[in-house]
């Protein structure tokens, strides 16, 4: 009786601070866990001094919601920003020094690879070319009229290897001079547009600063740095989805490549992920959320993670309700320890310590201790719930999905169905099914 009077003054003193103005500092999560544990042990000794006063819990059951354990899919994902860049984003550096002499595209005009931009001041290579074209033309007549004397062995020998000579020396040097008149000729490297102009007509040329930007928005790629810890978990082909808040834009796609190097100071790796953009609105430099799938389980037990409580020991667990054999519609709590696996968006995978035939104490199962007796205000619900999860089980046992490789055939062996039933009963004009498609292999059952 000591040990109780004992309790109840902690408890006045307890309801005494109710009226004071709370303060809270520091972490407000770690204060709210602390204070639902409090919580906990407040309700259990409420249940203790109860008894001991000498109220009749079986008269007092009390009522809580409850709910029951469903197979979905469950999906694990990194996040991590990133930003956009492209191959396609090039400078126009001249090869040739020179005045602009003339600049025949304006911004935001589409080019051609290999298509002239500007034009740079080529008179003086103009003119060499005219004087050795001169030239040439004399030096190639006068290794013709050599030839046709040699030819009749009329002449000398040096005076034919001259003239030769002469020639293919100016050839080569008129060759040189038009190639390197070509060089006034500023082109577009890549097809794209023209997204920037950093010169006039009059400026001066030279091959030390660029003149114009060509950029190809029709292929960009995202990059983004990964912790290596998550090294085992991309690879090539790995499935992404990239969320760009300023264009209220989502798009999917999957890891192109994954890089080869560490990077020691941040211990982080690069990834790249290639995107179309035919609309151009992925700009580069612009960010964005990246989320990568690393894991993914169909047909998983999950919860939502408020639901699980921990024990001293460190146990994960949930209070599992089960039907009390003396009385009606009065469930008995049985803790039930979990192993968990990853976390998502509030979710938790359960690999093993619950079946889809448990039901899971919801509503005030942090004032639930094991072996507490209780009643489901929700039964009639929850009875509707399972019958209705019952029926889709057994409706999906009597469809078949095609996976990669099956022929209507395989299944038709696989279910013991004829290939007559399986055509009439899914339409089929023959005897070809595409992947993912879903048959009905029991119409009896169905209908």
């Amino acid at each position: 009786m000591k040990n109780i009077l004992k309790v109840a003054i902690v408890l006045l003193a307890f309801s005494s601070c109710k009226n004071d103005k709370p303060e809270f500092n520091g972490d407000l999560k770690s204060q709210k866990v602390q204070l639902e544990k409090q919580i906990d042990s407040l309700n259990k000794l409420l249940i203790k001094i109860d008894k001991a006063l000498g109220k009749d819990k079986q008269e007092e059951i009390p009522e809580i919601k409850a709910t029951t354990v469903a197979k979905t899919d469950f999906e694990h994902y990194i996040e991590l920003q990133g930003s956009i860049d492209t191959d396609g984003n090039v400078m126009v550096i001249p090869e040739a020094m020179g005045k602009v002499q003339k600049i025949y595209k304006k911004e935001g005009d589409k080019v051609r690879k290999g298509q002239v931009i500007m034009l740079l001041d080529n008179s003086l290579i103009r003119n060499q070319i005219a004087e050795v074209s001169t030239q040439y033309s004399l030096a190639k007549t006068a290794y013709e009229r050599q030839k046709r004397l040699w030819d009749q062995k009329i002449g000398s020998e040096m005076a034919y290897l001259q003239a030769e000579t002469q020639k293919k020396s100016l050839a080569r040097k008129l060759n040189t001079l038009r190639s390197q008149m070509a060089k006034f000729n500023v082109k577009s490297p890549i097809t794209g547009t023209l997204d920037d102009l950093m010169i006039k007509e009059g400026e001066m040329a030279a091959p030390q600063r660029p003149v114009a930007r060509v950029v190809n928005l029709s292929k960009v790629y995202a990059q983004a740095d990964v912790s290596e810890k998550y090294l085992a978990n991309i690879k090539n082909g790995t499935q992404v989805i990239i969320d760009f808040p300023e264009l209220n834009k989502t798009v999917q796609s999957t890891v192109s490549s994954v890089g080869s190097f560490i990077h020691p100071n941040n211990r982080t790796f690069k990834i790249r992920i290639d995107l179309l953009n035919l609309d151009h609105s992925l700009k580069p430099n612009l960010t964005g959320n990246i989320k990568i799938k690393d894991l993914s389980v169909k047909d998983a037990l999950v919860l939502p993670l408020s639901m699980v409580q921990e024990d001293r020991e460190g146990n994960n667990y949930v209070f599992v309700l089960q039907p009390d054999t003396e009385k009606k519609d009065v469930y008995k709590v049985v803790k039930k320890v979990l192993k968990l696996g990853q976390t998502y968006k509030g979710n938790v995978l359960v690999k093993s310590g619950l079946s889809t035939d448990d039901i899971l104490a919801l509503q005030g199962a942090r004032g639930l201790t094991e072996g507490d007796k209780v009643k489901i205000s929700n039964l009639e619900a929850l009875t509707a719930k399972q019958e209705a999860t019952k029926q889709q089980k057994q409706l999906e046992n009597k469809m078949h999905t095609v996976q990669k490789g099956e022929t209507l055939y395989r299944i038709h062996k696989k279910y013991n169905v004829s290939l007559t039933d399986l055509r009439k009963w899914n339409h089929l004009k023959n005897d070809k099914v595409k992947l993912g498609q879903k048959l009905i292999v029991s119409q009896k059952d169905i209908e």
